[in-house]
């Protein structure tokens, strides 16, 4: 059976909710069959819509996939320490890239293993070269509907063409959409059979890439080929991709032509977005569990995407640029956005050591950019990084790392500061709603994370700053309670606007 579209999942949700006495049955129905979606959820056309003909009609492109490209891949200059993993369950890239800081990748294929959120007939990819000090040429790109592992269903692949051709040269600095092209196994009627599936993104890189631009820690695994394999985009077998990796390199955007009225959803963060301590190809970062539950509310008509980059600040110059420097790119720039579900901070507070006022001053810049680009922003107060009674753990993955991290992160310092930063989420009016993260996932007693949420799910202690996917299944459904009630009130608000 057809998944029934968001809006009228919406009329049988809402009709759920015990509104209080003075809404009474007549204003009820006025509220939600008042054909207000279009105001609620208008998502404007860009150039790139109107080139590709999604802007003229009732369809809009959506972003379906998406990942911050955050730098250019280097070679490691130190052995993979014991905390690594903790962190990024990374695979020794040395075979597979052995002269990453210089050359990149050389004559070899990606295999890129992405989750598009929400399926459809027509899709576009973004390729990105954002980090890159040199053109990177693809001599060859296709998707697929993956089998297992680098195995694709046969006869599942379709190519992919940029401005026409097959072969494309992109430029340092800049990022390219592929045309838009039909997945013949996949049609409108049946789309939502396709839930939870996951495409396979692959391309040939001809020559030398560079620097190759990424995203560092996917939580998914996707292959690489050998170096100088050559061409092995329509190579359907595992055995072609011999390597494995957990980042993202070079695809940064999977959009799909939705209707013009689909809920577009972006999670923006820091590592705590970005899924760190959750499981390995296990989809349970809060903004999946987000996505599980709109879905089962909106059926078809929402989409939930991920721009979380681990270690990321609001101002701080952290991992990535900081949110003030990437919402334009990153939240912005990707298609259909309606609204932001943002989670940040701490790493301004226990790596850069900020104070409470700088970063305040950036939710104001960041939210405003946002505002201005006709998004809605729902802030998600800031969990908790304090450690038992102050002292760090012996076996804190964070201290590993460094032991002055493990000091910083969990001071009562930073959590008296973290503590302004969500009275000031919580109270100061510049958001669409909020989502109270810390009150789901701190234990008062203690004011840490509560003791279950704590051990990394990928198999390590805890460090007390990462919830496992427990505190993220926590973190989501709170979510999931903030976007319904931003739907209704927003609801509530255009149906009392006069009538044009």
């Amino acid at each position: 059976m057809q998944t029934k579209h968001w809006s009228t999942r919406l009329l049988s949700w809402a009709a759920s909710i015990d509104f209080s006495p003075h809404w009474n049955a007549r204003r009820r129905t006025l509220l939600l069959a008042s054909g207000l979606a279009a105001v609620l959820l208008a998502g404007g056309a860009s150039a790139d819509d109107k080139a590709y003909g999604a802007g003229a009609s009732n369809y809009k492109w959506a972003a379906t996939w998406a990942t911050s490209i955050q730098s250019a891949y280097i070679a490691p200059t130190t052995p993979q320490g014991a905390a690594v993993p903790g962190f990024d369950p990374q695979p020794d890239l040395r075979f597979a890239l052995p002269n990453a800081t210089t050359n990149g990748a050389v004559n070899q294929t990606f295999r890129m293993i992405v989750k598009p959120d929400l399926w459809g007939h027509t899709i576009r990819v973004r390729f990105s070269n954002l980090f890159g000090t040199k053109p990177v040429t693809f001599s060859h790109a296709a998707v697929a509907l993956q089998a297992y592992q680098a195995n694709i269903v046969p006869g599942t692949s379709v190519p992919l063409r940029i401005r026409g051709g097959t072969r494309v040269t992109i430029p340092a600095g800049e990022q390219a959409y592929s045309d838009p092209v039909a997945l013949s196994f996949v049609a409108d009627s049946a789309a939502h059979t396709f839930a939870g599936r996951n495409l396979a993104v692959s391309f040939a890189v001809d020559g030398s890439s560079g620097p190759a631009s990424y995203h560092s820690s996917g939580f998914t695994t996707s292959y690489i080929s050998q170096p100088n394999a050559g061409d092995k985009v329509l190579e359907e077998d595992d055995t072609a991709f011999p390597y494995s990796t957990t980042s993202f390199f070079f695809v940064s955007e999977v959009d799909v032509l939705a209707p013009k009225d689909t809920l577009v959803v972006v999670a923006f963060g820091d590592s705590i977005t970005d899924g760190t301590f959750s499981t390995l190809n296990g989809n349970d970062r809060w903004a999946n569990v987000l996505s599980r539950q709109l879905h089962k509310r909106l059926g078809a008509g929402v989409s939930v995407v991920n721009a979380g980059i681990g270690g990321n600040g609001v101002v701080a110059q952290r991992t990535g640029q900081p949110a003030t420097q990437r919402v334009g790119r990153d939240v912005i720039g990707l298609a259909g956005v309606n609204l932001v579900v943002w989670l940040e901070g701490i790493n301004d507070l226990g790596g850069g050591l900020l104070t409470p006022e700088p970063v305040i001053a950036g939710y104001r810049q960041v939210v405003a950019a946002l505002r201005n680009a006709g998004i809605g922003v729902i802030g998600a107060t800031v969990t908790s990084s304090y450690v038992p009674n102050g002292q760090v753990p012996a076996n804190s993955p964070l201290a590993a790392v460094a032991p002055e991290l493990g000091i910083q992160y969990g001071s009562a310092q930073t959590d008296a500061y973290r503590k302004t930063l969500n009275r000031f989420i919580l109270t100061s009016g510049i958001y669409d709603g909020t989502a109270d993260f810390d009150a789901v996932t701190t234990d008062p007693r203690s004011g840490t994370l509560y003791a279950p949420y704590v051990p990394n799910s990928e198999g390590s202690a805890g460090d007390y700053l990462h919830p496992n996917r427990f505190g993220y299944q926590a973190m989501g459904m709170t979510a999931a309670g903030a976007v319904l009630r931003w739907l209704r009130t927003t609801h509530k608000a255009a149906e009392a606007q006069p009538a044009q």
